[in-house]
């Protein structure tokens, strides 16, 4: 069992490595796909090697972004609450990963603290990694919810059914009169279709990202 399971689109090996080297040196064991016999089931391995590593250390670039393998891989790691990531490109990571703390290794400032504290915290204290940071301006809505399920759309559903289910007990009580329950609809409506289109072009960007 590995304590580090790498995760890198292939086409960024030599850019990589360095990093992998770093790791070792701090006394990690690390696995990559480097490892990979001829001949051996490759989906197979990479799957246990996935499960059994204590981190989940994914390497973000221009083509990593746009790799399938690295999203699975990364979204494996980050369900298990192990997962830690860096970007060598000046990329926008996807989603849900933009909101997650990243280390930036993209110059030769490198920031090696971050990176290092994190490996501590989960290979040696069995701690979990950082929670999410939250996007500015965006609020509770900016973390992402557990499993991919869209935060924006729950909230914006649950305010809706309320508002619906207040201005329906006002009008059967007399407090409101049809037409202003008919304002009421309009905007409930409108609010349930914002947050719909909103959260399609959120699983969109997702699907993109992962193929």
């Amino acid at each position: 069992m590995a304590d580090v399971f790498i995760s890198y689109s292939r086409a960024d090996h030599d850019r990589v490595k360095p990093i992998v080297d770093r790791i070792s040196s701090l006394g990690y064991s690390i696995w990559w796909d480097k490892h990979l016999r001829a001949g051996q089931v490759f989906v197979d391995e990479i799957e246990r090697q996935l499960s059994a590593a204590r981190a989940v250390f994914t390497a973000w670039s221009f083509n990593a972004r746009n790799s399938t393998w690295v999203y699975a891989e990364s979204s494996r790691g980050l369900d298990a609450n192990k997962f830690i990531q860096a970007r060598i490109d000046t990329v926008q990571l996807p989603l849900p990963f933009d909101a997650l703390q990243v280390t930036d290794l993209s110059s030769r400032g490198a920031q090696w603290g971050p990176l290092e504290q994190a490996l501590t915290r989960l290979v040696r204290q069995g701690a979990p990694p950082d929670p999410p940071s939250r996007l500015r301006g965006l609020g509770p809505l900016a973390t992402p919810a557990v499993a991919g399920s869209p935060k924006l759309l729950s909230t914006a559903t649950g305010a809706s059914l309320a508002a619906y289910a207040g201005a329906l007990s006002a009008t059967y009580n007399g407090a409101m009169s049809p037409e202003q329950m008919q304002l009421v609809l309009t905007g409930v409506v409108g609010v349930a279709s914002a947050s719909a289109t909103l959260t399609a072009e959120r699983l969109f960007s997702i699907a993109r990202a992962g193929g």
